[in-house]
């Protein structure tokens, strides 16, 4: 449930797509790599990231499917918990 959002308008380098500041950015369609560098602070034209992570944490409105996908991901350990509002109860 990671989810990157532009934070500055900028033109992809490498597939001229525009993207405007608070787009979310496809960080799923593109490497590691350029992730990491769109993340950095190092650009040409720019002052700061180009793109932010955004780590929705689940609520109360998230499905115990969707929960449960956070919490793997976050490796969070919720091994016998079948609750919806027990594994909200295991997020920090």
């Amino acid at each position: 449930m990671i989810k990157y959002m532009v934070e500055q308008d900028f033109t992809d380098r490498l597939t001229e797509v525009i993207y405007r500041n608070g787009d979310d950015y496809p960080a799923d369609e593109v490497s590691d790599e350029r992730l990491a560098e769109l993340l950095g602070n190092d650009h040409k034209f720019h002052d700061g990231a180009l793109v932010v992570k955004i780590d929705d944490k689940p609520t109360d409105a998230n499905t115990v499917a969707e929960i449960k996908a956070y919490l793997d991901e976050h490796e969070i350990e919720s091994d016998g918990v079948t609750k919806k509002q027990e594994l909200l109860d295991l997020i920090k």
